[in-house]
This record gives structure tokens, sequence and C-alpha cells, in this order.
């Protein structure tokens, strides 16, 4: 019948009150609160939702659910969005700068090299005033 149980006990209370309003003759103003324990009465959020949206016409429910709907697809097409657009720019800017970096990395060890041949050949003093001449 009903798996969550504080339907289930509600659906008890109002059979007990109908059962109690045939067999006395519908004199019986018993509330279907009353044969249960407060301490049972332990709803979630889902069932207290659910429960609200009764109390709104039928348009209105329908309203709110599909602007719940479109904002659930929005954030998810914006979401998608931005994901390829991230990916897009990383691929791009990779491939644009790399080939600079790397030449730039081959253009400062060719330098180094050059400076310690000829700090090796001339001596320290030399490779110290060719770098000072190169600036």
């Amino acid at each position: 019948m009903y798996r969550v149980p504080c339907v289930q006990k509600l659906y008890r209370a109002v059979k007990f009150r109908i059962s109690a309003s045939n067999n006395s003759g519908g004199s019986s103003v018993m509330d279907e609160f009353d044969t249960i324990p407060d301490g049972d009465l332990q709803e979630s959020a889902w069932e207290r939702i659910q429960g609200l949206s009764e109390m709104f016409p039928k348009p209105v429910r329908k309203m709110v659910t599909s602007g719940c709907e479109w904002g659930i697809w929005s954030a998810a097409g914006l979401l998608n969005l931005t994901r390829n657009g991230v990916w897009v720019l990383a691929t791009t800017s990779l491939i644009a700068f790399l080939p600079y970096i790397i030449e730039k990395e081959r253009s400062d060890l060719e330098k180094t090299q050059v400076a310690q041949q000829r700090q090796m050949l001339l001596g320290p003093t030399a490779a110290i005033q060719s770098a000072k001449e190169s600036k």
C-alpha cells in the first residue's frame, strides 16, 4: 500500500475515523491526528513539500514544476558551455604559445652554452665582459 511510515499511520488514522463515524452514526467528531502519538509524526522534507503542493491549484503547480525543470536545464547547458569554452581556450593557448616557449628555452640554452665555452677558453673575466657587451 503506502511505503512511507508517516503516510501509513495517517491512512490508518483516517480509516479509523471513517469506521468510527460509520459505527456511531456519524456523530463522532474525531481528528485523525488525535489517534497518532506526536512522536510518530515524523515526515521528511519531500513529504512536507508534497503535502503543501496540494493546497495550490494545478496550473500553479505545473508552472512551478516547469520553472524548476527549465532552471535545471539551463544550469546544465551553462555548465556544458563553460566546460567546452575552457577546453577551447586551454588548447588554443597551448598551441599558440608552446612554440614560443620552446624556442625561448632553446635560445637561452644556446646562450648559456656559448658563455660556458668562452669561460673555459678565455677565463671567467672574458665571459663576464662579453655578457656586459651583449646587453
